[in-house]
């Protein structure tokens, strides 16, 4: 398939470049204003453009951004309109609203247009939520990520594009509303710089209600020295995601290598087909193999751009019952 990697220098946007190549697609150009973009395109045989009003829409079948939010609207929309299957990273729009909008036309769009929460393609993650269906109700979630971040250095501390929820724990609220298969209410949140002092939060925690009672807890930290856990899934090499849940009939966690139900693991490499590694599959791989058979075989999305409008709604939802930051680090010391 003829692709375009939109937003091609920034962290997701390489890996869509990697990802792509390795999977054998053709990338006939990557978009983006950075000095590097002519040496990136080179490298892969693919044309260099600053602008995707400079791209030539009918040299490709399909795109992916990995731009600000402000921008993917606009921009999935004139590629859809050309007839161009999108692929785009989270969150989909700069608010909820935005993110509506993009519902309404994704469903009135004769195109594949796919949110990039590609936790819900790793196929530990998959199959964990198998293991959790053979057990019931679902009573109490926790899903937590810990990631080693030296400094906040560079966008991940910009207001509006970065910060523990919005970066990490986006992906922690999607996988819990899939999980529980109920929309979730915030009774409490917390924002707060715990190790850094950055203008955006390091510490992200909520606790959550379903409409039948489940109650779920979401936590999303980065500091410099993290906990150390054996349970749970090395999802970078810098962070480890951890989810338990409990049901009538037993309690489930997340492994390195699959999961474990009550005091029995079940090890998933032979059936993933991947070696361990240190962070296991790559999901970016999962991610765009899913999406192309998506669109070649119509096989129903795992992830919807209604997925993407029901986690920004929820990310409005508990900052709006945020308890007032603490204050910043550096008047604590």
């Amino acid at each position: 398939m003829k692709f375009a990697v939109i937003g091609s220098l920034g962290w997701a946007g390489i890996r869509h470049v990697e990802a792509l190549t390795k999977l054998g697609h053709e990338i006939v150009a990557v978009v983006d204003p950075g000095d590097g973009c002519a040496a990136q395109a080179k490298e892969i045989g693919a044309v260099a453009v600053a602008s995707l009003n400079d791209l030539d829409l009918s040299t490709i079948e399909a795109a992916t951004l990995a731009l600000p939010p402000s921008l993917h609207p606009a921009a999935a929309r004139k590629l859809a309109n050309a007839g161009i299957h999108v692929m785009c990273e989270k969150p989909m729009a700069p608010d909820a609203k935005e993110a509506q909008k993009l519902v309404e036309f994704a469903e009135s769009s004769d195109v594949t247009i796919m949110p990039g929460y590609l936790l819900r393609t790793n196929p530990h993650i998959r199959s964990f939520v198998e293991g959790l269906k053979t057990l019931g109700p679902v009573r109490r979630l926790h899903i937590s990520t810990n990631v080693r971040k030296p400094s906040m250095a560079g966008w991940r501390s910009e207001p509006v594009i970065g910060g523990a929820l919005l970066v990490n724990a986006i992906h922690q609220l999607d996988l819990a509303t899939w999980f529980i298969g109920e929309p979730l209410t915030p009774r409490m949140a917390q924002l707060d710089n715990v190790h850094h002092e950055a203008p955006t939060e390091d510490l992200f925690y909520t606790a959550l209600v379903s409409p039948s009672g489940v109650t779920a807890s979401v936590l999303s930290s980065w500091s410099t020295h993290p906990p150390i856990s054996n349970d749970g899934l090395m999802v970078t090499d810098a962070g480890r995601l951890r989810i338990e849940a409990e049901t009538d009939s037993g309690s489930i966690v997340l492994t390195q290598k699959g999961y474990r139900i009550n005091d029995e693991d079940h090890e998933l490499d032979n059936i993933v087909g991947e070696k361990e590694t240190m962070v296991g599959v790559n999901q970016f791989l999962r991610e765009f193999e899913h999406f192309v058979d998506a669109i070649e075989n119509g096989t129903p999305l795992w992830v919807t751009v209604k997925d993407n409008h029901a986690v920004q709604k929820l990310i409005e939802d508990c900052r709006a019952v945020a308890i007032p930051p603490a204050g910043r680090i550096a008047a604590r010391r």
